[in-house]
Parts: structure tokens; C-alpha cells; sequence
């Protein structure tokens, strides 16, 4: 036994253990590891791992969220109010319907006689900041002529506005209005100048009418230079402007008509609308034909009463020398299959036009009203023209056609003229063309029998016609106008046939290709 760091534990002092010889390796087969060499460049540290790129990507994202949730910086504007009516900071400016701008601070003058409202104009929209645009704050008003503002009653305040001309320089400070100024709905138009002995109850915003229908409205009442007469100026609608010439007369109506009569042994009394009453105003009749129409500035006088010859000297003048032709009412006949293989009878009334196309008279109808549904016999399926039953025919799929229009050959079909069959002028391939641009135009529609058609319109402006014909701001019936002619204020031709779809409204072009047989 050993002491001391001699000694030894007895696992310690046996012999190691005899090597298998049959499982012995050589020191050349055990595995090595393969070692690289990383450099110490910076390029050399990149390349020896793509996680920088995933570490940039997330780094490049995180900014442009930032970036994006700042505001955006636009132009500053300060807007002078007579009253505040409970505007706050953050609320809206407006313009159409869309956010244009927000509030950033609402203080008292150093006068005390006003609001000082500090705006922040998105930079999309900076070029409304020009001379001439005018702001108001929109809240809830309640007056005869209606309710208004009705949406901030529960939410905030806002601030609209009205832009002033295109060539208008830019303007950083602005005086506010109190109210909505009268022409704020409707700036096109024509402005023309009422004079008159008195204001005979007319104020500003007052509606301007033809016989009822407003047409427009007044801008100001006030008196002239010279103190001598009261100057009451207007904005008579643009698709108004043909009812008022140089033959038009104007006069102030207080809303109240009262009279005594003897036979019925009491007074008479009629009232207009609340609006007229408190407001006042003023009526226009056109008593004469040849007039010229009416020009920007135009001085005219403002009658304190109608005189009823005015009346009975409208009624022979017509707003328009469009004649209207061309509509013609047809009907479609078909039987349709119902429940348990029995039949019925069905029909509706269709639209069209007749026109004359390579010397053959033709009546345009919408393609889309000749495909019979699958509950539609097809040997069944006729069309003819209301109150003429000689004209049925049946509708074949070789009809001819021209796209969204077909061509109906009643004539050719009847072996007969025009003449004999009862049908309405048609119109001339010289009177039909294709506007190079929008115009204003008139959508006419016909019912009744042949022998007594009665016509009506739709004044359509050039302001509701887009790219390709389409129509914005239609809201006719597909029932009624699907088929209807088209025809131009400017010489009556004819530009085309309203085609109403769920898709929307357009005027289609009528070819005048001569049709094949």
C-alpha cells in the first residue's frame, strides 16, 4: 500500500486491456473535419450569411409604415368666421364628399368680433387655395325651404367649400361666410341683371322659376349706384338657359293670391310653397318666339305683378325647334311555357326608331329585347307595331342587325309603302349622324296608337355624357326610354339610341351602312 500522490487506487493499478487486433483502426480512417477559413473583410462577412438581407428587408418595411402613418404635409390657410357653431379641432374640410383637408386650431380674434380657424389643406388638393374659393361651416339648419346639415346633428362639424376661378392666384387667407352662399349647388349658368321700382319681397337665395320649376336663383338684392333702382342679380341654370331669350318677361311672386268673388260669395285665397312665402320669388315666361337668347350682364326689368296676357301669349311659344319624330311604339307577342306544359300569353312594349338607310326604311330596335328567354316558345315570338296588327312578323335569328341595334324591314315585309302602313315621318340618312363632341340633346320617347302619338323628352346636358356615349346621372326607367331616339337640340338630327342596361345608360351610334336583305 502506497501513501501519499503515490498512491494509486486499485482500478489504477491494473493493466490496461488487451487491444482486439480484428477491430484495431488505423488513425487514416477515422473522419476529419473540414475547416474553412472565414475572411476578416467586411464583403467577406456578407457573403458568409444571407440574414442581412431578411435584417434589410424587415428595416426597409418598418420605415414605410412610419413614413406612411405621419400626416403629410399640405398648405396652411387661415379662414376668418363670424361664428365658430361648435367647430373643434380635427374636424374636416371637405369638397364633393371627400376630406381635402382638417382643422388644426379654432381661437378668437384679438377683436373678439370672430373666429380665427387655422387649416391644413391636403397637399392633393392645395390648388382649391386659390382667389375666389369660399368656406362656410356646414351644420344642421332647419328653414321652410327644407333641412340641411342634417349629418352633423349627431357627428362633428366640418368646414366645405366652394372654389373660385381656374385662373385664380393662390391665396393663403380667406374671409369666411356665415351661411352657404345661394349658388353653392350650381355654378353654371348664366348671370343676368334684374332691375326693378322696389324689392317686392325677393331676397337673396330666392328660386327663380319657370312655371314652378325652379331654374335658378338670386345672387343679391341691392340697390343700384345711383340709389334709383333695386338691383337684383341672378344665375339662371345652365340646361335652362334656352326657356330665357330677350322675350322674357320677369316678376316678383309673394307666394299669396288671394281674391274676391262674387259668384261664390267668398274670398279666394292660394298659397305657395313656405319656401315662396318667406322667401319671395321671382317668375319668368318666355311670350314671344325670335327672341335672342340671353347674354352674361343682361339688364332686364323685374315686373312688380304678372300681367295674364303673359299667359295666354307663352302658350303658343315652345322652347325648343326640335321636332320631335322618329319614336315609334312597338310590341312583342310571345307564348311562354308555365306549369305543367301549359301555355300563356305575354307581351311588352318596346322602343324604336324609324329611319331611312339606303334609300329603305327600317325600325331600329335594341338588340338585347330579341333574344327570347327558354320559357319563350320561339315559333311564337312576333313583333309589331302598337295599333297595327298587319305589321306582326316573327323575330328570326337572321334578323338583320348591327350590333346592340337591329333592323325591323316592316315595309319590306308588308310589300307596301310608308304611307300605307300609317307610319310616323321617318328619318332621313342625311339627319343622322355622329357628334364629334358632347352636346345637348333630347330623348324622345312616343305611345299611343299611330294616328294620335303623343311625344315626350328628356333634356339630356353635355355634362352627363362620358367617353363612348355613356350616360352619368341617368335614372330612367329601362321600360320606358330602352330603344328611344336620340335627337340633337342643336339642328334635331339624330345622334344615336339610348340603350338602358344594368351595366348603366349610353347613346349608341346608328350606322349608316345600307343594310343587307
Amino acid at each position: 500500500m502506497l501513501f501519499g500522490k503515490n498512491q494509486l487506487s486499485e482500478s489504477e493499478s491494473q493493466p490496461p486491456p488487451a487491444i482486439d487486433e480484428s477491430v484495431a483502426t488505423t488513425v487514416d480512417e477515422f473522419p476529419s473535419a473540414v475547416v474553412r477559413e472565414v475572411g476578416h473583410s467586411f464583403w467577406g462577412r456578407l457573403a458568409s450569411s444571407y440574414m442581412w438581407i431578411v435584417a434589410l428587408f424587415c428595416l426597409v418595411v418598418s420605415i414605410g409604415v412610419v413614413w406612411w402613418s405621419l400626416p403629410h404635409a399640405g398648405l396652411q390657410l387661415t379662414v376668418h368666421f363670424p361664428e365658430g357653431h361648435g367647430l373643434t379641432v380635427e374636424d374636416n374640410v371637405r369638397f364633393r364628399g371627400i376630406d381635402v383637408g382638417v382643422v388644426e386650431s379654432v381661437k378668437l380674434n384679438q377683436e373678439l368680433s370672430g373666429v380665427d380657424v387655422s387649416v391644413n389643406l391636403f397637399s392633393f388638393a392645395e390648388h382649391l387655395a386659390r382667389e375666389g374659393t369660399r368656406f362656410w361651416i356646414v351644420r344642421p339648419q332647419l328653414g321652410f325651404g327644407g333641412v340641411s346639415g342634417l349629418e352633423t346633428a349627431v357627428g362633428s362639424k366640418y368646414i366645405t367649400l366652394l372654389p373660385g376661378p381656374d385662373e385664380g392666384a393662390l391665396q393663403m387667407d380667406f374671409q369666411g361666410l356665415s351661411d352657404a352662399p345661394p349658388d353653392s349647388l350650381e355654378t353654371s349658368g348664366v348671370e343676368i341683371l334684374l332691375r326693378s321700382e322696389d324689392r317686392n319681397s325677393v331676397t337673396e337665395g330666392s328660386p327663380v322659376s319657370y312655371r314652378g320649376v325652379d331654374i335658378g336663383r338670386v345672387l343679391s338684392v341691392g340697390l343700384s349706384a345711383d340709389g334709383l333702382k333695386v338691383d337684383v342679380r341672378v344665375r339662371i341654370l345652365e340646361r335652362y338657359t334656352k326657356l330665357v331669350t330677350s322675350e322674357s318677361k320677369f316678376w316678383a311672386s309673394s307666394g299669396v293670391d288671394a281674391s274676391f268673388s262674387p259668384l261664390s260669395g267668398g274670398l279666394d285665397f292660394e298659397m305657395e310653397s313656405l319656401e315662396t312665402l318667406m322667401k319671395g320669388d321671382v317668375s319668368v315666361l318666355t311670350v314671344a318666339d325670335a327672341g335672342r337668347p340671353i347674354k352674361p350682364g343682361d339688364d332686364i326689368e323685374l315686373y312688380r305683378t304678372v300681367d295674364e296676357q303673359w299667359w295666354e301669349q307663352a302658350e303658343q311659344v315652345r322652347a325648343t325647334d326640335v321636332a320631335f319624330r322618329g319614336a315609334i311604339p312597338l310590341e312583342m307577342n310571345w307564348k311562354q311555357k308555365g306549369f305543367l306544359g301549359r301555355t300563356s300569353d305575354k307581351s311588352k312594349t318596346v322602343m324604336g326608331a324609324c329611319v331611312v338607310l339606303g334609300g329603305e326604311t327600317f325600325v331600329t330596335v335594341p338588340s338585347d329585347v330579341l333574344t327570347p328567354s327558354e320559357k319563350v316558345l320561339p315559333e311564337s315570338f312576333e313583333i309589331a307595331i302598337v295599333g297595327l296588327p298587319a305589321s306582326r312578323q316573327k323575330i328570326t335569328a337572321d334578323m338583320k342587325s348591327d350590333g346592340a341595334l337591329s333592323f325591323v324591314d316592316f315595309v319590306g315585309k308588308q310589300g307596301a309603302s310608308v304611307e300605307n302602313l300609317s307610319l310616323p315621318k321617318p328619318i332621313d340618312e342625311s339627319e343622322i349622324r355622329q357628334p364629334s363632341k358632347a352636346e345637348p340633346c333630347l330623348l324622345v320617347r312616343a305611345s299611343g296608337e299611330l294616328e294620335d302619338l303623343r311625344y315626350f323628352s328628356i333634356s339630356i346636358q353635355p355634362d352627363q355624357i362620358e367617353d363612348q356615349g355613356a350616360l352619368r346621372n341617368f335614372d330612367g326607367d329601362r321600360s320606358v326610354w330602352h330603344g328611344a331616339p336620340v335627337l340633337s337640340e342643336v339642328d334635331g338630327d339624330l345622334i344615336g339610341i339610348m340603350l338602358v342596361g344594368e351595366s348603366g345608360s349610353r347613346i349608341e351610334p346608328v350606322s349608316k351602312a345600307k343594310r343587307g336583305s
